[in-house]
């Protein structure tokens, strides 16, 4: 029996082991996965950071490009340009080191001068170095941005040089360039000397070739890897993570296999011992009457029944008494922020407003939520979210505002109860100090974030006799508070309601509008003054209301943005031009193309592309004749970016609409695949009156010419306008001077139309197209 027994413990003893060794391997991958995870998180974070700075670096390269192709170097001084590139130099604060004009190869422009003596009047054609001649062989060859480095410069440090042929009238001009300190691009990008802090051993090298920045046996070390895109080639950027890392995960493994067997050790031990004293204890009762024996184990078990029945009824009275608390707690509590809810805030207020009406007081409710908040959930995730909420609450109870009640209804909207407050003034102060309260930077995980938050105030009574009706008119004037900018408030009165009662009525007849028939599409026809005839038609919108007529877009449009239902009318708009746009090719003689406006709100739906291509494939339009419009008063990210791009490769064309009003820049250009630049009207009607917007509009076409992009005017509505765009290269043209929006038959009509009247403001003859009737 003994045998058995030992036999059974000794099983359970290399199970225990055995399974210990199993749990302690996955711990130890479970450690190391999530120390290389952690490592490659900050890998890629060093990764876009050197991205981030070697584009903003050479992006100079474009700029030097544009002031030399662009002829501003005739007739200006030497001092005149060197006071050009010290211009671009400061304004740029890059790791730049030089930026270089070389006329026929010669440096002759270099700033700073300080520094780069060695290179002034150096001829880069008849440089001696190889790699240098290389490079610049490629330049010639590509016309293209090309980057070589890093190398040992003529100044004496270490750097990576961009550079670029330029040619006039089909001949070489000369040379552009860009230097770069690699230490200062390095310490830029935060990643010299900092390897160690953020464990992690980091090696940069281009392909095939010996590290220049860190150890290089990394790479041959199955180390974690990033690419960095050059304008030529790339640089490998390898890491791995520190070795005190890796012995931190050896060493608690091996502590708690020390500490599993020590238990093991002093469980069998004590087993043992067990089962010693119970054979002893065994041998002493043996000879004793089975009847003291039977009484004996019926008493000990109901003494444990009884024990283990107090413990219990003790174990369960205790955790109905936490119980009780949390649910009070919840019940008038915020979990996340720990301050007072929507319940409880809402009982305060019913007891203050019998309290104000029996003792003839005031009150005042402030209703505030942080504007752009759902962007921070989007891109930086609910957690990071959470943490800007709590900090918000902690800077409010902090500042000893004098508030009666502060409560947070929910997501990012809170409410503040103000008691005897019955001058404006004192309200007005309090928002003011609330609004600096939450004006400094919020640094969340090494990230800096910017509150704002849109107020709407209610006084009791004159803004409601009800709690009801206080949340309610607080509500809509914090909606009018968004509207009017960031960080602002704005005190309820009674036309609030009704233009809110309005907006609601308008939003309802909306989304029935494409039941009833309410919406058309006009077109308004683009013409090419060079050619003389209509190369494109633009689908517009109109709304008319069966009650109040026309409604303009800039109402109707937002209001459909922010209700959702641009959806559902986008791709009514959408189909409804591609058939229009089929029929017509198939009774004009040249074939058109047409333009629809596209919503960024429907390049959030991922089936967008799928359904752009089904709808060409019902109606039978060519993808090439096919140009959707992209307004750029909202920043794009990089999830429209992938949309767009696979619109391009349907082969449609894209198009910024508005262009130089909002946030264009030549990097917007860059990243996005656009084809044609429309400039805004409100540019146009300045041509004959402002200087500026005349310069305004040359730069504009200077940039398309630069990037190969189409440009197209929109609003001109004179002769004069159309004179001066097709004078100074922009012959493509969108306005009333021309034709207005009209419907379907009047627009085919117009095709066929003669445009030479329209045209005699060209100095050359008028195009021998302009006697066909197209």
């Amino acid at each position: 029996m003994k045998m058995i027994q030992y036999t059974i413990i000794a099983l359970i003893f290399v199970l225990l082991l055995s399974s210990s060794e199993v749990v302690l391997s996955k711990y130890k991958q479970s450690l190391l996965q999530e120390l290389k995870v952690t490592e490659e998180s900050q890998l890629s974070s060093r990764a876009l950071a050197l991205q981030s700075v070697i584009d903003r670096n050479f992006n100079l390269m474009a700029s030097l490009e544009a002031y030399v192709i662009t002829g501003y170097l005739q007739g200006k001084n030497d001092q005149e340009v060197m006071d050009y590139i010290e211009a671009l130099y400061h304004g740029a604060q890059s790791s730049t080191f030089n930026l270089i004009i070389a006329p026929q190869g010669i440096v002759k422009f270099v700033y700073p001068l300080k520094g780069n003596e060695a290179i002034v009047n150096w001829d880069l054609i008849k440089d001696p170095r190889e790699n240098v001649q290389q490079q610049i062989q490629r330049a010639l060859q590509t016309r293209l941005m090309t980057m070589d480095g890093p190398f040992k410069l003529l100044q004496g440090n270490t750097g990576i040089v961009a550079r670029k042929a330029l040619y006039q009238d089909g001949n070489l001009w000369g040379f552009v360039s860009v230097g770069v300190d690699l230490d200062k691009l390095l310490d830029d990008a935060g990643i010299s000397g900092m390897d160690e802090d953020d464990g992690l051993r980091i090696a940069i090298r281009n392909p095939g070739m010996q590290a220049f920045h860190g150890e290089d046996d990394i790479f041959q070390k199955n180390p974690m890897s990033e690419d960095i895109s050059l304008l030529d080639g790339k640089w490998e950027l390898a890491a791995l993570p520190q070795e005190s890392a890796l012995r931190s995960v050896q060493e608690q493994i091996v502590l708690i296999r020390f500490c599993f067997l020590l238990v093991l050790a002093l469980g069998l031990m004590f087993y043992f011992y067990i089962v010693r004293q119970r054979n002893k204890l065994s041998e002493a009762v043996h000879n004793r009457t089975q009847e003291l024996r039977n009484t004996n184990e019926d008493l000990t078990a109901v003494n444990e029944e009884l024990i283990a029945g107090e413990q219990e009824l003790q174990e369960f009275t205790r955790r109905l008494q936490e119980s009780e608390q949390m649910l009070s707690y919840l019940a008038y509590h915020d979990v996340l922020t720990g301050t007072y809810n929507r319940a409880h805030f809402q009982m305060i207020l019913k007891e203050q407003i019998v309290y104000n009406e029996i003792n003839k007081t005031s009150l005042a409710v402030l209703f505030f939520d942080l504007d752009n908040f759902k962007m921070v959930n989007d891109s930086h995730g609910h957690h990071m979210g959470d943490l800007m909420l709590q900090e918000v609450v902690n800077r409010i109870q902090q500042a000893a505002l004098p508030y009666h009640t502060f409560a947070r209804f929910g997501g990012d909207e809170f409410a503040i109860l103000l008691e005897d407050c019955s001058n404006e003034q004192e309200i007005r102060v309090l928002c003011d100090h609330l609004i600096e309260v939450l004006k400094p930077p919020c640094l969340i995980a090494n990230r800096a974030f910017f509150i704002n938050a849109s107020i709407g105030i209610v006084q009791y009574p004159s803004g409601g006799m009800t709690w009801e009706a206080l949340l309610k008119n607080a509500d809509i004037a914090m909606y009018m508070a968004k509207k009017e900018s960031g960080s602002s408030y704005v005190f309820f009165d009674k036309q609030m309601a009704m233009n809110s009662v309005s907006k609601l009525e308008m939003g309802n007849h909306l989304r029935q509008s494409l039941e009833r028939n309410e919406l058309e599409i006009v077109y308004q026809p683009q013409v090419d003054c060079l050619i003389g005839r209509i190369i494109g038609v633009e689908a517009l919108l109109r709304w008319r209301h069966t009650t109040k007529g026309y409604i303009p877009p800039s109402e109707f449009i937002p209001l459909a943005e922010e209700m959702g239902t641009i959806l559902s009318i986008g791709e009514w708009i959408l189909r409804g031009a591609c058939e229009q746009m089929k029929a017509w090719h198939l009774v004009i003689k040249q074939p058109l193309a047409i333009s629809v406006n596209l919503s960024v709100r429907q390049l959030h739906d991922e089936r967008f592309v799928e359904k752009v291509a089904q709808i060409l494939a019902e109606t039978g339009l060519e993808p090439k004749y096919l140009e959707m419009e992209i307004t750029e008063n909202v920043a794009m990210q990089d999830e429209q970016l992938d949309a767009l791009r696979k619109l391009r490769q349907l082969g449609i064309a894209i198009s910024v609409d508005d262009f130089g009003t909002h946030y264009s820049s030549l990097s917007y250009l860059k990243r996005f695949p656009v084809t044609k630049i429309k400039l805004d009207q409100s540019f146009i009607r300045g041509v004959q009156t402002d200087v500026k917007d005349r310069a305004m509009i040359k730069a504009i076409i200077s940039v398309a010419n630069s990037f190969q992009l189409d440009i197209i005017a929109e609003g001109v509505e004179t002769e004069e306008q159309a004179n001066f765009l097709v004078a100074n290269g922009c012959s493509k043209i969108q306005g009333y001077y021309f034709f207005t929006p009209m419907n379907a038959e009047e627009t085919l009509i117009i095709l066929e139309q003669n445009l030479r009247s329209k045209l005699l403001f060209l100095n050359s003859e008028v195009p021998t197209d302009l006697n066909n009737d197209q």
